[in-house]
């Protein structure tokens, strides 16, 4: 108000309103910017970035191959989230697997909350109505925090935990994954290395870890790899289990993402080989 013929103070309106989530709004500071000073390629640069999206979709499916003659397991999902605001997002998800001859359905609420740029959390509660072998209901919370900051070659750095309670028709398993996750190469390479802690209702426990890379190839290609020697919790049962693990995701537009993955586990009693194929 104060200096109406000032394109850096309307500049600087647009990227507050756009942090608050009013996207027409900054595009009007910005409208008013361009018109003092037509041509400039900074803010045209700011007007060309797209409205940020409040729905996404997310659709998958695994099917493994089991060793040993004992079939075939499948395991579907689809997911649904809306951002509320850029703090908030809620989610939900429904999950089809059939095991053996037999099938459930559990559907899944989720809430993820923002509460500083570098600290969020979220919290989610799924049920399996008639549950065969997934858990009756789970709870579940986690939490990342960026300890790092990006820079030239590292970072950024985070320290995360995930913790879930499953509910099992025989079983209680409570099981708290804390890890941390580095970037390399400008952020190219992503490095993370978790440990898996499982213990049951009564008293069984079971310890593991699982490392990763993602390696952005190009700007819309990207890899993943990676190792577990951790406990898998299967119907109440905590069983070793050996994984290796690798996939690829492909930007094919801006709002479309294919995905693909394959594993190999390694269990007692037989092998499994899961493919993966989703998109988002």
């Amino acid at each position: 108000a104060a200096r109406p013929r000032h394109a850096e103070e309307w500049v600087g309106a647009g990227e507050v309103r756009r942090a608050e989530g009013d996207d027409a709004g900054a595009r009007e500071a910005y409208q008013q910017a361009l018109a003092i000073e037509p041509g400039s390629a900074d803010i045209e640069q700011r007007l060309a970035v797209p409205p940020p999206r409040k729905w996404r979709l997310d659709i998958g499916t695994e099917v493994s191959d089991l060793s040993n003659g004992l079939g075939d397991w499948t395991d579907s999902a689809a997911g649904l989230a809306y951002r509320l605001s850029p703090e908030t997002t809620i989610s939900g998800r429904t999950r089809v697997a059939t095991r053996y001859g037999h099938t459930d359905v559990q559907v899944e609420g989720r809430i993820d909350q923002a509460f500083s740029p570098a600290f969020s959390a979220y919290a989610l509660a799924a049920a399996t109505p008639d549950a065969d072998f997934l858990a009756r209901y789970s709870i579940g919370a986690g939490a990342s925090w960026q300890v790092v900051a990006p820079a030239k070659e590292f970072g950024p750095v985070s320290l995360n935990i995930d913790a879930r309670y499953d509910d099992f028709a025989n079983a209680g398993v409570i099981s708290i994954s804390p890890w941390v996750q580095g970037y390399i190469l400008d952020g190219r390479l992503g490095l993370s290395a978790r440990w898996v802690h499982a213990e049951d209702d009564i008293g069984t426990r079971a310890d593991g870890y699982v490392l990763r890379a993602d390696l952005a190839v190009t700007p819309h290609f990207n890899l993943f790899g990676g190792y577990a020697d951790a406990p898998e919790i299967s119907d109440g049962t905590l069983v070793p289990t050996r994984t290796v693990f690798g996939g690829l995701s492909w930007d094919v537009s801006d709002p479309l993402t294919l995905r693909a993955s394959l594993a190999h586990e390694q269990r007692p009693t037989f092998d499994r080989s899961i493919f993966g194929l989703g998109l988002t």
